[in-house]
């Protein structure tokens, strides 16, 4: 009976560690409120992650169009930057790829400077991964994020966990992009 105890605690903490990703490594990166999201590709990401953000009792505001000057006030801790681009929704803003990278590059050295958490999300799955934008988009963010989070979808080839070892990045995952509630509730420590 012991043994069958033991083993269900090992293997709920596996279960654990895989969906949330390695505990004792976040912990020396703890974010904090108030967030702000936008998005390096003006793809809905950054709106899903308002929504997510909601449901885990975390406060947040969305800015696609954020600017490193809208961080100077000091008024967030924490800002998240959604991965992967939409070709309509950079047209209807009149922005490309190139524009959007170096509009995320400034925000994330002014997010350094305030002394900001930065994470990266892509949480839109595999429609976010087909192109070069898509790519551009993750290059410019991921590897220098202090967390990343990501759906299972997205990272189906191992990208983010590869990205996430070189770079000593905690990686957090969930199978479905609800189930990502709990994540930012865990990071967050929200209830």
């Amino acid at each position: 009976m012991k043994r069958r105890y033991v083993l269900g605690i090992i293997c709920f903490a596996m279960v654990c560690s895989f969906m949330y990703g390695d505990l004792s490594m976040a912990a020396e990166v703890k974010p904090e409120a108030p967030v702000v999201v936008t998005t390096c590709g003006k793809s809905p990401g950054a709106l899903m992650v308002k929504l997510i953000c909601k449901r885990a009792n975390l406060e947040c505001t969305q800015n696609d169009d954020l600017t490193a000057g809208d961080l100077k006030d000091g008024a967030f801790k924490s800002v998240i930057i959604t991965m992967g681009t939409s070709g309509k929704g950079m047209g209807a803003a009149g922005t490309n790829i190139q524009a959007e990278v170096a509009r995320i590059e400034a925000i994330i050295a002014e997010a350094r400077n305030q002394g900001m958490t930065v994470i990266g999300a892509h949480i839109e799955g595999k429609s976010r991964r087909v192109d070069d934008s898509d790519q551009q988009s993750i290059d410019a963010v991921g590897p220098v994020s202090d967390i990343l989070i990501v759906k299972e979808e997205s990272n189906w080839d191992g990208l983010f966990t590869k990205m996430a070892e070189e770079k000593n990045i905690p990686l957090y995952s969930a199978k479905e992009t609800l189930d990502l509630v709990e994540v930012f509730k865990t990071l967050f420590g929200t209830e």
